[in-house]
């Protein structure tokens, strides 16, 4: 009997040395349940291990129109003119992207005058003027500005970026991962060269001068939205129409 006791011994030893569990310790029910009671599950001191996730991409677009439109432009250099080739314009890097038969080529806003481009899909004409051609409080402007109503006070349209940095929180795995690219326009018109802001119906009135009760009586008489670009544009096409 002694014998077969030992031999059991021997056995639960060898047993305890060499088995493999298939639950690891710091696994066990007890451990487990002890660190989920933690805020969130997570100490100070964790690091979570495994297959990373899925890296952030970027949101929105750097193009004022992500279609190729065909386009003519006029240079300030002795008045050339490129013509009949599809753009894209990168108001990011203030650069135009050129397609040609032998690749992309990049030319750069500071050396463009004016362009116009015809709407791949509303085959819409849109006209731009160098931003340098104007001034904010006395300081030249720069990129293009989309010329949304052409005379004597220009109605024109500045397009820029912002981008979002990335808000994910590696430790409590929220947040947004991607990079996120938002386009605001600001409208303006223009007198002699200077550029104004318009941000409500007080700056188009001013903008009318000695027309401010005619125009306001146009807006009101033909319920125009002026946080709309089509509002906008009818009611200077109106000033315009008047000086």
């Amino acid at each position: 009997m002694k014998k077969i006791v030992f031999v059991l011994l021997i056995l639960l030893s060898q047993a305890y040395a060499f088995g493999q569990w298939a639950i690891p310790a710091n696994m066990r029910a007890e451990n487990t349940l002890d660190r989920m009671s933690d805020k969130g599950g997570l100490s100070n001191s964790d690091i979570l291990y495994g297959v990373p996730g899925e890296p952030g991409g970027v949101v929105g677009d750097v193009y004022l129109n992500k279609r190729w439109n065909n386009a003519t432009i006029l240079l300030y250099q002795s008045e050339v003119m490129i013509e009949g080739y599809p753009v894209k314009y990168d108001i990011k890097s203030n650069l135009i992207e050129i397609k040609s038969n032998t690749g992309i080529k990049v030319l750069d806003v500071k050396k463009i005058k004016n362009m116009v481009w015809k709407d791949s899909t509303t085959t819409l004409l849109h006209y731009f003027v160098n931003g340098n051609e104007y001034k904010k409080d006395g300081t030249p402007h720069s990129g293009l500005l989309e010329v949304l109503v052409d005379g004597m006070i220009p109605l024109l349209k500045k397009t820029q970026i912002f981008v979002k940095q990335p808000t994910y929180n590696d430790a409590m795995g929220s947040g947004s991962k991607d990079f996120k690219i938002y386009q605001k326009p600001t409208i303006f018109y223009s007198k002699d060269g200077e550029l104004f802001e318009i941000k409500n119906k007080k700056d188009v009135l001013e903008a009318s001068g000695n027309l401010t009760k005619e125009v306001e009586d146009y807006i009101k008489a033909n319920k125009l939205n002026l946080n709309k670009d089509a509002g906008m544009k009818r009611t200077f096409e109106f000033i315009n129409s008047k000086l």
